[in-house]
């Protein structure tokens, strides 16, 4: 008997594989990357230097930027419909980087954090003297504040994606929807984030590569995790850390669970959260932390998955209200240290064929109790996911992971088909069919290729990571890069530094009243004024 809790396409969708002229709108998929790195030292620390000028503003440049702390860079790729030019784009701003950095630094390839210091040590990141800089480093403050610095120096990898309009005028046709094609559009992009959480599960399986931790990242913390060596604790089954409860979470933003089943359910719950005080919080004083709300901002709130608008005109609430979603951002994507890039080419056709599918799969709406079992699943499968036999909790009862792995890809191979013939290839379902052997040899997993390694090496985890960082790293300076990209990356260098200037000489507020305009906020939905 099939598992319901994986959903096999429909005969009506599979008959809208048959239609050319959806099919011929596949090749305006766009997909861009967020990879987040660390500086750090030969000793393998964290640079306690400033962010190289070299490298422009972190405030205003487009595609170089920093996180939380001064020394952890974010390279953004825009989003672009050529595959391969969105990896050559995410190379280039890898060779641009590695190039100018301070003699001795290295980009840090994993998602775990190098050896830390004191929390005192840790440089928030500095954004300039201008309103929306300083807005930047009050906010980090607050994460720092609330969560700790330490958790907030977890890198990792997000995949933005986007079906273009013309996709969903033409599902929009072929179903029969009543509602606006931009409403549809909103309403089946929440139909594929309810699927992402369902399925998500399998991302750290199959691409988790996090199953250590240097020990610094734990200094006075109780834990469940076991000592590896003198510097490393690490779990024997783990395949991302990064996404279990010792990773990246949020206990307080449990008690106010968004929802996902509609635009409005889920806008109306991040509303919530951003206006009501959070007893955790309100004791921090205004220097503190932005406000005293479960969330500060939007971005504050944790999840796998979010949908996503750019707009320059108004905060990202009242952007989705009045203009709906244009994309998602899977946010589920361990670094993996033994890739130059953290991520593949390869990978990405399963995420494009794992992505369709949870587009077009069924997608009832999510309930209280479905929203408990996945967060236990993922727990599970992040620090037990290679264990022989593990079971996961389903709506029918537990099933082991393989067998849940197996449905899930087999569910899969239609779309993955539907993929290739549009582009006239065979990626996708061949992405789909490499990570099937992982069910079968969970030692080909990355989370298991980094514990083998040093084992086998005896290498501590920030040893085993320095040495791979320092190799990717000549890598990256070797990497020859498109001419008119390198100048146009040097070009944005220099108007980033001229418009962080321009910023702080145009202030035309106090940033009082800046922050209490930022602070400012209705539910309603109804609210024109520009907020950006």
């Amino acid at each position: 008997m099939k598992n319901t809790d994986v959903k096999y396409l429909e005969p009506s969708m599979l008959s809208f594989f048959n239609n050319e002229n959806a099919m011929s709108t596949l090749h305006d998929i766009r997909r861009g990357i967020e990879r987040e790195l660390i500086r750090t030292t030969p000793e393998s620390r964290l640079s306690n230097l400033p962010h190289p000028e070299e490298l422009g503003s972190a405030l205003t440049h487009p595609y170089i930027t920093t996180d939380f702390a001064e020394a952890q860079l974010e390279l953004v790729t825009p989003a672009m419909t050529e595959r391969k030019t969105t990896f050559d784009s995410l190379a280039s701003l890898h060779h641009f980087v590695a190039t100018r950095l301070p003699d001795n630094e290295v980009m840090w390839g994993a998602s775990m954090p190098p050896e830390l210091p004191n929390d005192d040590e840790i440089k928030i990141a500095a954004y300039g003297t201008s309103n929306a800089g300083q807005h930047k480093v009050r906010y980090r403050e607050g994460l720092a504040n609330r969560y700790g610095k330490r958790m907030q120096l977890i890198s990792g990898i997000h995949y933005n994606f986007s079906l273009p309009d013309s996709f969903w005028e033409i599902l929009h046709s072929h179903i029969g929807s009543e509602l606006s094609l931009n409403d549809f559009i909103s309403e089946r992009y929440f139909h594929l984030i309810r699927n992402v959480l369902r399925n998500g599960w399998i991302i750290p399986y199959l691409f988790g590569a996090s199953p250590a931790v240097d020990k610094s990242y734990l200094v006075n913390q109780e834990h469940p995790l076991r000592i590896f060596d003198e510097d490393t604790y690490y779990l024997p089954w783990a395949t991302s850390l990064r996404l279990s409860n010792m990773g990246y979470s949020s206990n307080e933003q449990s008690f106010y669970p968004t929802s996902f089943n509609s635009k409005q359910e889920y806008l109306a719950d991040l509303c919530h959260a951003l206006m009501t005080p959070s007893a955790r919080y309100t004791h921090l004083n205004t220097e503190q932390q932005l406000n005293g709300s479960v969330l500060q901002l939007e971005n504050e709130l944790y999840s796998s998955v979010r949908p996503k608008i750019v707009n320059d005109q108004l905060r990202p609430l009242y952007a989705m209200c009045h203009h709906g979603i244009q994309y998602i951002e899977l946010r589920s994507l361990d670094n993996n240290p033994l890739l130059p890039l953290g991520i593949s080419e390869d990978q990405s056709y399963f995420l494009d064929a794992f992505l369709t599918y949870n587009a077009l799969a069924p997608s009832p709406e999510l309930t209280d109790s479905e929203r408990v079992l996945i967060a236990r699943r993922q727990e599970l499968v992040a620090t037990e996911g290679r264990k022989e036999g593990l079971l996961l909790p389903t709506l029918q009862g537990d099933i082991e992971l393989k067998d849940l792995g197996f449905e899930l890809l087999d569910a899969m191979i239609p779309v993955a088909t539907w993929l290739d013939n549009a582009f006239g290839a065979q990626g996708h379902k061949q992405g789909v069919e490499r990570e099937r052997v992982k069910f079968i040899d969970s030692k080909l997993t990355p989370s298991s290729k980094i514990l083998a390694m040093m084992k086998e090496e005896k290498l501590s985890y920030k040893l085993a990571t320095q040495r791979l960082s320092e190799v990717h790293f000549k890598q990256h300076k070797n990497v020859k890069i498109n001419e008119e990209e390198a100048v146009n990356l040097t070009r944005l260098v220099t108007e980033s530094l001229i418009k962080q200037q321009q910023m702080e000489a145009q202030q035309d507020m106090s940033f009082d009243e800046f922050i209490q305009k930022k602070n400012y906020l209705q539910c309603d939905c109804e609210i024109e004024e520009v907020v950006a």
